[in-house]
């Protein structure tokens, strides 16, 4: 009798058995705390000021925004902006979060 059979038998059973095992769940990443990737980004001045009720702002910022933001639209291309925005004084932010940012950076500059 050949005893190499039953040894044969135990190691196709252990392979076999060894694709049953399930693999561990995939690890989802999340983005940033506060910063969904879904979420709309918009930009905020760093002195915390607004273009609404000053019209020289609103015009500062639509031309810094055309010099810098080439495709406006979506949030890959107001994050290719945020260098050169950030280089003339705006921070990108989530769009839920720029009322507090904007108080916070007003408060850092003494409005």
């Amino acid at each position: 009798m050949n005893h190499r059979i039953p040894a044969v038998i135990a190691v196709l059973a252990a392979v076999a058995l060894a694709g049953c095992v399930s693999s561990p769940r995939p690890v989802q990443v999340s983005a940033p705390p506060g910063l969904a990737s879904s979420e709309a980004l918009t930009w905020v001045r760093k002195d915390g000021q607004s273009g609404r009720a000053n019209p020289a702002l609103a015009d500062q910022f639509a031309a810094d925004r055309a010099a810098c933001v080439r495709a406006p639209g979506d949030n890959a291309a107001l994050r290719e902006a945020e260098s050169c925005m950030g280089q003339r004084g705006y921070a990108l932010v989530p769009a839920s979060q720029a009322a507090a940012r904007a108080a916070q950076y007003r408060r850092m500059a003494g409005y």
